[in-house]
């Protein structure tokens, strides 16, 4: 969705579908919004773009997984993020370097950099935002009983992906992920994710601390001592 994803992705060497979905989660699970993001009732995970109003927010996640160095040794990392929502359904997400900021009634997307002071701002057209990317290969869901993720109630949903690779002619890549969401608030408390493949540790975004107090109203605008680049 940013010019940082993007040029991350476009970065690779490998383009094949497989390799996009593998570059894609790990962007969107620790630079990007750790999978903390924003549920429709129906508990199907939407795009942070979606206008979700009347339901403000403080919270902290957190995402951790594992590296495999060239050794085989697992290196366990772990990374907070701080994401909040006001009642204009304005959202803001402050990672390492960047905080990012949706104004869905103005259709803007900002991201402020505030190590050089300097704000990037994208405006959509009218009509749809296309948030979500082609499903690959196919695709299977089951609905998992309701349980407390800390102190936050949430229904979760186990969805595994197969994919042929190497245009069907080697094995199936196969990933399953579960999301547990939080119909009052419309967020994802915790996310998992696997690729059964690889034989690679869980991935987990979760939300640690919650907070339903309404933010500060400025912390959704660009702040005045910053410049607008391009």
């Amino acid at each position: 969705m940013t010019s940082t994803f993007v040029d991350s992705l476009r970065e690779s060497g490998d383009n094949s579908p497989v390799d996009r979905r593998e570059q894609t989660r790990k962007l969107w699970l620790w630079f990007w919004a750790l999978a903390v993001v924003a549920c429709s009732s129906q508990a199907l995970c939407q795009d942070p773009h979606d206008y979700v109003p009347n339901l403000p927010y403080i919270a902290q996640a957190v995402g951790t997984g594992f590296e495999t160095l060239a050794d085989g040794t697992q290196v366990r990392r772990e990374r907070a993020v701080v994401q909040m929502r006001d009642s204009q359904g304005r959202t803001r997400i402050e990672t390492p370097g960047v905080v990012n900021l949706y104004v869905p009634l103005q259709r803007r997307f900002i991201q402020l950099f505030p190590g050089r002071k300097t704000a990037s701002v994208m405006t959509w057209a009218e009509g749809p935002i296309p948030t979500h990317g082609q499903s690959l290969g196919k695709t299977t869901s089951e609905s998992l009983p309701g349980k407390t993720i800390n102190g936050i109630y949430a229904v979760g949903t186990r969805t595994t992906h197969v994919m042929p690779s190497d245009g069907g002619r080697g094995p199936d890549v196969v990933s399953v992920e579960e999301k547990w969401v939080s119909s009052d608030l419309k967020i994802i408390v915790l996310d998992k994710y696997k690729n059964a493949n690889t034989g690679s540790d869980e991935t987990t975004a979760e939300i640690r601390e919650l907070d339903r107090s309404e933010p500060d109203a400025a912390l959704f605008e660009i702040p005045t001592d910053y410049k607008i680049v391009k």
